[in-house]
């Protein structure tokens, strides 16, 4: 706290405010030095825990692949998706499938005859009263309709067909376009033999027979409609089915058909093997990248990084090192390196992925990979290993860089305190020191004073000369 007392050096002709200013920045340069030491220690310990976030990154990718899931999927392409493209399961087996669609599965589309009006009645046979039923896939029974005299045309039909609900849309169309020759059009919604939907009258007024409805697709069709099915050959065998979208023909595959043609279909372990592999790669070479330029020099060859004689980085670079050139040979197979993978280092100690020979390993060794990553029958895999290596590092509790930080973070603490004490014992010698000179400054010049005041008495006594 400053101190209420001032002196102006006035009396004494004596800057005592320099005098003080002096000796309390003396007093400060210890302080000062802990200062700067608390702010190097709190750039350490910001630098550590940038490291320690790409750690983090680094070892959930290297947890990624400890999965055992891994590998298992499967992926597909087609030479030709315009033709056909295929969805794939875990069951599926890899290898290639020849397809040749033959034909696509399509919905039934029938027309009645050309009636001049849609507003008059339809029922035949001087009836009333005629019921039908809408029946799916050629079934004995259906949904019922009724037309009666609140109905009895054209449009009444459409629209009970279509409140139906039976999967089938009914529609008028004008085929002169001058309103006298109005046919019903019935279009099924499901594809197939099976999905067809036909209008059947369970009365006999005859009015169904008056209707006359034919089939538009396949054309001409009276009972044999096997042609509104899918066709195509699958390596050679030719299958049939109701609907473009075909899961039951081979285990894990489902194929989406979508025009006549000839297509392959390529089915591939998935990718999440590649994939965590080069997210591995990635993250590694984020923290060597880090190390990296701590240990970049300026013009005079010296480090420029914060963490350049840091221990924590130099424990951490040997334990990377050493962590990517390790071996697994007890891992249940034959691939005992990350190199077997394809994964080795540029000269910038960066790794770098070779997707080709990667490729080739899963294609030709997948139990192999998979036990290189994770293990098989009870034994652990590399990346088994690697995680405990990378998580003893990057652990936000009990790892090495943690640990580090935590310690920077204890000497800032204390270094803190000791600043706040020394500050405040600097602070009372100043108001001490504030005091001490402000009655010096006086004294003086009460002396001062009481010296003028005795020259003028002195002179006073000297004899005058005339």
């Amino acid at each position: 706290m400053a101190s209420s007392v001032n002196f102006s050096g006035i009396g004494s002709n004596i800057d005592f405010n320099l005098i003080r200013d002096a000796i309390l920045s003396d007093r400060m340069q210890p302080v000062t030095q802990l200062q700067n030491r608390s702010a190097s220690l709190g750039t350490r310990s910001s630098a550590l825990k940038q490291l320690n976030g790409l750690l983090a990154s680094l070892t959930s990718a290297s947890t990624a692949l400890t999965d055992t899931n891994l590998g298992t999927g499967r992926s597909s392409t087609s030479s030709d998706s315009a033709i056909v493209t295929a969805t794939t399961t875990t069951a599926a087996t890899p290898g290639s499938i020849n397809l040749n669609v033959l034909r696509l599965a399509s919905t039934l589309t029938q027309a009645s005859t050309s009636l001049p009006s849609t507003s008059a009645g339809i029922i035949a046979g001087g009836a009333t009263t005629a019921t039908f039923e809408l029946r799916k896939g050629g079934a004995p029974t259906g949904t019922a309709i009724t037309i009666d005299g609140a109905n009895n045309s054209l449009t009444g039909l459409r629209d009970a067909i279509n409140n139906a609900g039976a999967g089938v849309t009914a529609s008028i169309v004008d085929i002169g376009g001058d309103g006298t020759q109005n046919q019903l059009v019935l279009t099924s919604t499901a594809t197939g033999a099976a999905g067809r939907v036909e209008l059947v009258e369970t009365t006999a007024t005859g009015t169904a027979a008056a209707l006359n409805l034919r089939s538009l697709n396949p054309p001409g069709a009276v009972a044999d409609f096997s042609a509104l099915d899918a066709q195509l050959m699958i390596n050679g065998l030719t299958i049939t089915r109701s609907t473009n979208t075909i899961s039951d023909a081979l285990s894990g595959v489902t194929f989406n058909l979508n025009k006549v043609g000839l297509a392959e279909i390529h089915v591939t372990p998935a990718s999440d093997i590649a994939d965590d592999l080069q997210t591995f790669v990635d993250a590694y070479n984020r923290v060597q990248s880090f190390i990296d330029t701590q240990y970049k020099q300026d013009s005079d060859g010296k480090a420029t990084g914060v963490l350049a004689g840091d221990s924590t980085l130099r424990l951490v670079q040997r334990q990377l090192r050493d962590a990517v050139n390790s071996l697994s040979n007890a891992n249940g197979g034959t691939l005992t390196s990350l190199a077997d993978l394809g994964i080795s280092k540029n000269e910038n100690d960066d790794l770098t992925l070779d997707t080709a020979t990667l490729t080739t390993k899963l294609q030709n060794n997948l139990s192999d990979v998979k036990s290189l990553l994770f293990g098989s029958s009870g034994n652990k895999g590399i990346f088994n290993n690697l995680t405990t290596s990378f998580s003893g590092l990057s652990d936000d509790v009990t790892g090495v860089v943690q640990t580090a930080i935590n310690g920077y973070q204890s000497s800032i603490k204390t270094l803190s305190a000791s600043i706040a004490d020394q500050t405040q014992r600097i602070n009372a010698l100043k108001n001490s020191l504030t005091i001490q000179f402000a009655k010096v400054d006086a004294a003086i010049s009460l002396i001062n004073g009481q010296g003028t005041t005795l020259t003028s008495i002195i002179d006073s006594l000297k004899p005058r000369t005339t």
